[in-house]
């Protein structure tokens, strides 16, 4: 059982929510900005077709007035032409969804002047049309204009509203991200104050707060039961200590802890007691079950090897039970500090069970 309280997992949890939130909008806002890239030329390609169709109808009145070959003028005619089929096509770029419609957009005004201009062009060569071709120039010419600075207009509108979002994405990936930043420094606080509650500071297993939290989540689950209970201490710690200095000692804590650690299963409970005295509860274990295991951690402990302690070597007693139903966790180590005397009593060095 890793962690003693749901709060760890929970920002844990949110963290990851936040992670993936900031990629999702980074990932939206780079495709956004390819998107203004490209719809930014598509303004341009429209606005320039319109205003190639204002130029031009110019400069096909002023060949015609010109006197130019019928060549020429059907040259320039079908260019015109050209622009208009394909501005009628693309102006589908500058519509705006739910603003703007396409035959609001469409160029139809000037498409019918420039047909009419054309047709007096070919059609009629006798001086008295000179006016009428010079006047119908003048209207075709106007139309381009306006319509050219209607496109100029939209696509001008219609980049601010497109910045708008992409700026907004952009503000909500900074506040994500602040928010990130500020949940890795409450996460690496509270870390660290959750280490500080719930685990010893020089073993790493748990501190007897942490049991006392975890004990009665475990006696409730008939899952877990039956549930065993070691309680070993180090035999002649004090010696130890006054013969080596406390740092041997803490040293001997330490290679004690992390031998025991790797002979538990994943979901046992390893913690200092106080001293030099730990506990183990063994879910899903009965007392021969619970014998064997404080057997095997007894030996492990014989064979450790502590250079710092120049051959002497450390040993445990070890004091086994069996928690009964509703039973406090300490009447349940009460009873298994007697089996743990015992085995003190009898030599020390091995282990005692008391049901």
């Amino acid at each position: 059982m890793k962690n003693p309280v749901g709060l760890k997992f929970r920002i844990s949890k949110f963290f990851l929510i936040s992670l993936i939130i900031s990629l999702v909008l980074l990932v939206i806002s780079s495709i956004y900005a390819g998107y203004l890239l490209k719809i930014s030329l598509n303004y341009s390609h429209v606005i320039n077709l319109s205003g190639k169709i204002r130029g031009d109808i110019q400069r096909f009145t002023k060949l015609y007035f010109a006197n130019v070959s019928n060549n020429k003028l059907k040259s320039t005619a079908l260019e015109i032409d050209n622009y208009i089929f394909h501005l009628k096509k693309d102006i589908n770029n500058l519509n705006l969804p739910l603003i703007d419609t396409k035959n609001f957009l469409t160029p139809l005004e000037i498409e019918k002047c420039w047909n009419t201009l054309k047709g007096e062009v070919f059609k009629c060569s006798q001086p008295y049309c000179r006016t009428q071709i010079l006047n119908l120039s003048e209207e075709c010419w106007v139309k381009a204009d306006k319509i050219t600075d209607l496109y100029q207009k939209i696509s001008q509108r219609n980049l601010r509203i497109l910045q708008f979002f992409y700026y907004l994405i952009i503000v909500l990936g900074g506040i994500v991200n602040l928010s990130l930043l500020y949940l890795l420094i409450v996460k690496n606080t509270f870390g660290k104050l959750l280490r500080k509650a719930h685990f010893d500071a020089l073993t790493g297993v748990y501190n007897r707060s942490a049991l006392c939290e975890i004990y009665p989540l475990l006696i409730k689950s008939e899952y877990l039961k039956p549930i065993g209970l070691i309680v070993f201490d180090i035999d002649n710690f004090k010696k130890i200590n006054d013969t080596y200095g406390h740092l041997v000692g803490d040293i001997v804590l330490k290679k004690v802890s992390e031998v025991v650690k790797k002979h538990l299963r994943r979901n046992d409970i390893f913690a200092r007691w106080g001293g030099e005295e730990f506990l183990i509860l063994l879910p899903q274990t009965d007392l021969e079950g619970s014998l064997k295991v404080a057997e095997k951690l007894r030996k492990a402990i014989e064979e450790l090897n502590i250079p710092e302690l120049k051959g002497r070597k450390v040993t445990a007693s070890f004091g086994i039970t069996v928690i009964k139903n509703s039973e406090t966790l300490n009447e349940a180590v009460l009873r298994a500090d007697e089996a743990l005397y015992e085995a003190k009593r009898n030599g020390k060095n091995q282990v005692k069970f008391k049901v």
